[in-house]
């Protein structure tokens, strides 16, 4: 998450593609609206978190013309921030009262389009407290009603159980935080589980890692560093994806690029990037191959790779 951007980018799963077509702007709102997060439901609908006074929008790619539709404010939210899929068309999201890189009322809420697809249930499951600057939400694969939601100023990672409302600290390290100094203090920012990993960037420290993680979402070894941005560079790691095979990520950079990357570290810029500032411009999240990317300007771009 980038805190006062106004984008986000997403990915629709797809067989793996070969080559960079074309970027095509979808739809783009009538009013800055910060689009955060997405998430894919099962009709191919995409869900957009928005700092729009915790406003959670849909969008169908598949029609012409597409639309962002309003599926509900959630209450006690000023934003909305990651979201990740619990059930069939059930998620979690989380959502906040929005400070100076600090938000109150930290809240994990669930939307469940189960009974009815065009008016979900909306239940309050579950307010931290002690939670800080929640931002990245995955759910445990063998434990999908639990979800692991990082904290970029507290520098840990939170267990949540949605069925219970049980939230915890499952583990905190110093490769999670932010350092003193720093001048944008988020810590660790997009998260995503694959392979027996909780995979993370930190924004501040300019790290993309992983660490290695059980059924519960316990630590169980050290985090190791997969890339690091060489420091000449003028732009961060956001959300990203790790491919099925887990042979390769895609990491949204602000402020106009994707950088792809490798497990043993190597970096290249496959879209945007440099003086291109229409490709793409501010990508903060994704998921695989077919990727909708929200830009500067309240939009939303396709880009197939």
């Amino acid at each position: 998450m980038r805190v006062l951007s106004t984008l986000a980018l997403l990915a629709l799963a797809a067989d793996r593609l070969i080559a960079l077509e074309t970027t095509t702007e979808l739809f783009h709102f009538s009013t800055s609206v910060a689009i955060e997060n997405t998430a894919l439901r099962p009709d191919g609908s995409l869900l957009l978190t928005t700092f729009d006074q915790g406003r959670l929008y849909t969008l169908n790619p598949s029609v012409p013309n597409p639309e962002a539709e309003l599926v509900a404010a959630l209450p006690g939210a000023t934003a909305l921030c990651g979201i990740a899929a619990i059930d069939a068309d059930k998620f979690a999201v989380i959502g906040g009262v929005q400070g100076n890189y600090s938000y109150t009322n930290e809240t994990i809420y669930t939307v469940d389009f189960g009974a009815n697809p065009t008016n979900p249930t909306i239940e309050v499951v579950s307010r931290i407290p002690n939670a800080i600057m929640l931002n990245g939400l995955a759910a445990l694969p063998a434990h999908p009603h639990v979800v692991m939601a990082g904290d970029a100023r507290l520098g840990a990672v939170f267990r949540v159980d949605t069925d219970t409302g049980t939230a915890e600290v499952a583990f905190k390290d110093p490769l999670l935080t932010a350092p003193s100094n720093a001048s944008t203090p988020i810590g660790v920012n997009g998260l995503k589980i694959a392979g027996g990993y909780m995979y993370f960037t930190n924004t501040a420290r300019e790290i993309f890692a992983r660490v290695p993680i059980d059924g519960f979402g316990r630590k169980t070894g050290e985090i190791e560093v997969i890339a690091a941005l060489s420091g000449a560079e003028l732009y961060n790691w956001d959300d990203f994806v790790v491919l099925d095979d887990y042979n390769l990520a895609y990491l949204a950079q602000p402020d106009n690029a994707i950088a792809q990357v490798s497990p043993n570290g190597a970096q290249n810029i496959i879209v945007g990037g440099g003086d291109d500032h229409t490709t793409l411009v501010g990508p903060t999240s994704e998921w695989s191959c077919v990727w909708w990317a929200g830009c500067s300007g309240s939009a939303i771009r396709r880009w197939i790779r």
